[in-house]
């Protein structure tokens, strides 16, 4: 049998197959925190604090705390029925198609006739829905990469259901990116699977256009009720086009690629629970937990991605 040499002097009575065991799972057990590009943190330890910055989150008298994803503790939604702004059941067909100048189908949101606001507004805290808003100074990336991570458990049920959010109109209007559970629109994302949704200020779409360059899927459902690591990354490419992935559980779970980058920056909040489209398509809040929301300002790698993950698992 060939000698197995080591850098350091091992004493003669410790076995070398268990000091190799012990080397090869020593990285499990201490991961460094991934900071480079950290924008802001949440960990939902007890509050809505953000660690890394200044964008400390406000939460509504509904959202309780709980287990999280390691030791420690994580935001907790109670879901609900699908509201309009006024807490009123939505009556009215949530979407049309119509024909634009130039005969394509385009496809709106329809918004209660008692908002004269064009979008409705959030429900506030002593509404009695689970939410948190992290304000509109955060989550505007621009046309830059990003990264957004976070881990959250969930069995819902619904298609749509509200996760994170920032936009000021459900039509579209203002330009926008959100990430849901399930869509109505498309059957390309069923109960259960995450979609990514980001929409140009001021650019109407056919249906078949807005499916195909603002719409990025999971290819895998993650309500089954257990703790799932969400990492959402935008990477710009020599060419000027940028790729969507989205991994799970560290494990690349989808990518797509698309000519060009739509900008994420408008003036509206930040919030994690809930949806102004709760007002008019049908849209449920969140109904399941949440914890440790990242944003950074580049595109994470898979090792990064995979650290993070380690760090929470192995905290258990």
């Amino acid at each position: 049998m060939e000698r197995i040499a080591f850098p350091f002097r091992v004493a003669a009575w410790f076995p070398p197959a268990i000091l190799i065991a012990a080397l090869s799972a020593a990285p499990c057990f201490a991961q460094a925190p991934v900071t480079n590009g950290l924008v802001a943190h949440w960990s939902a330890d007890g509050n809505a604090k953000d660690s890394a910055g200044h964008h400390d989150g406000t939460v509504s008298s509904a959202l309780h705390y709980g287990p999280g994803p390691a030791s420690a503790q994580a935001f907790y939604f109670g879901g609900g029925d699908s509201k309009n702004l006024y807490g009123v059941e939505a009556q009215r067909p949530p979407v049309t198609f119509t024909s634009n100048a130039n005969g394509q189908v385009v496809y709106q949101f329809v918004e209660p006739q008692e908002n004269n606001r064009g979008g409705g507004r959030l429900p506030q805290s002593g509404d009695g829905n689970a939410m948190v808003d992290f304000g509109s100074d955060i989550g505007n990336f621009g046309t830059r990469d990003f990264t957004i991570a976070f881990w959250m458990k969930t069995d819902s049920k619904y298609a749509p259901e509200a996760l994170l959010a920032k936009r000021a109109a459900c039509d579209g209007s203002g330009g926008f990116w959100e990430i849901q559970i399930g869509s109505q629109v498309t059957k390309q994302a069923p109960p259960g699977f995450l979609i990514m949704q980001f929409f140009e200020k001021g650019r109407p779409a056919s249906l078949a256009e807005y499916e195909d360059r603002y719409e990025f899927f999971s290819s895998h459902p993650v309500n089954d009720g257990q703790w799932h690591h969400v990492a959402w990354v935008r990477q710009s490419t020599s060419s000027g086009s940028v790729s969507y992935l989205l991994y799970i559980d560290c494990v690349l779970d989808n990518s797509k690629a698309y000519p060009e980058a739509v900008d994420f920056s408008n003036q509206s909040p930040l919030v994690l629970g809930q949806s102004l489209c709760q007002c008019c398509d049908g849209t449920h809040p969140y109904s399941g937990a949440a914890a440790e929301l990242q944003l950074f300002s580049h595109a994470l790698s898979a090792k990064e991605i995979l650290a993070i993950y380690k760090a929470a698992r192995t905290e258990k």
